[in-house]
């Protein structure tokens, strides 16, 4: 399928996902920049939308450009971003950093979450966390029935994630039963207690916050210190220097996720374990 065909069948699918609940929307393809625009009314309210699913993760500089598009508009308009693929490790906090926050971002798990909950519930939940925390990307919550066994892990970015998983992976290979994960991706260290204090908002299982930062803002430690008694850790290291041997958290994120999965699987963890409390602790709260 190329990339023009997934784009008007993406569009197609939007519209009637959007009009089964009577939304209204006004939905058009863009061949030249593969992206779907328009609007829909919700709850009495006109909102513009644009929809992306391009191979890779949505650039700053593209949400830019919607948002001056959003800006150009009546006042008080508020624009919904799109993006099946994401968005690149930048862009979410680039656009958190701005003092004038009318744009929601969701990605392919809220859209995922929306066949199933109503784009309504997904956009209303976003929303509210918007006006509540300015915080403009929130995963929807879709772990309501929590169980006994699930933690709660939020991270900072992809990268992060597959390192949790290689984690699980390698501990599980070696017998050890490990905790069902619900990993939540902030996509940026700004939004890392938001993300966080809404997880725990919506549900009773632990929490750990968990990220890999060689110079962590003094700022954003402090944000997430506040809230550190409702989670059962925050780790905030230079787990890729220090676990991985890489040169820096830059260097992590130019491997692919699937290369750090890869490697972490490889760990030696009871070793690691003893030369590193954090680590120690790391895979005590993955553990049972």
């Amino acid at each position: 399928m190329t990339p023009q065909t997934r784009g008007r069948v993406f569009e197609q699918w939007l519209h009637q996902l959007l009009s089964q609940e009577d939304l209204a929307p006004r939905t058009s393809f863009r061949p030249d920049g593969e992206e779907v625009d328009g609007s829909f009314m919700f709850r009495g309210w006109p909102y513009l939308l644009e929809a992306k699913w391009w191979k890779k993760g949505v650039p700053a500089s593209t949400l830019y450009q919607f948002k001056g598009k959003v800006d150009g508009k009546l006042v008080g308009t508020i624009g919904i971003f799109i993006s099946m693929s994401g968005y690149s490790d930048e862009a979410v906090d680039a656009l958190r950093a701005g003092k004038n926050l009318n744009v929601i971002l969701l990605d392919g798990s809220d859209i995922h979450a929306a066949t199933t909950y109503g784009f309504s519930a997904v956009l209303g939940y976003k929303l509210r966390e918007a006006v509540e925390r300015g915080e403009i990307f929130v995963p929807y919550p879709t772990w309501i029935a929590s169980t006994d066994n699930l933690m709660l892990v939020v991270v900072e970015s992809f990268h992060d994630e597959a390192f949790i998983n290689g984690i699980v992976k390698n501990l599980q290979l070696k017998g050890t039963p490990t905790r069902h994960l619900q990993i939540l991706v902030a996509r940026g260290i700004m939004g890392l207690a938001n993300v966080a204090v809404a997880a725990v908002e919506e549900s009773t299982s632990p929490a750990l916050i968990f990220a890999d930062y060689d110079d962590v803002p003094t700022e954003q430690l402090s944000g997430l210190q506040y809230f550190s008694g409702r989670f059962r850790a925050i780790l905030v290291d230079q787990w890729s220097k220090k676990w991985m041997g890489l040169s820096s958290s830059a260097e992590a994120k130019t491997l692919p996720a699937e290369e750090i999965l890869r490697r972490t699987v490889d760990i030696d963890t009871d070793d690691l374990a003893a030369q590193d409390p954090k680590f120690s602790q790391l895979i005590t709260l993955l553990g049972t």
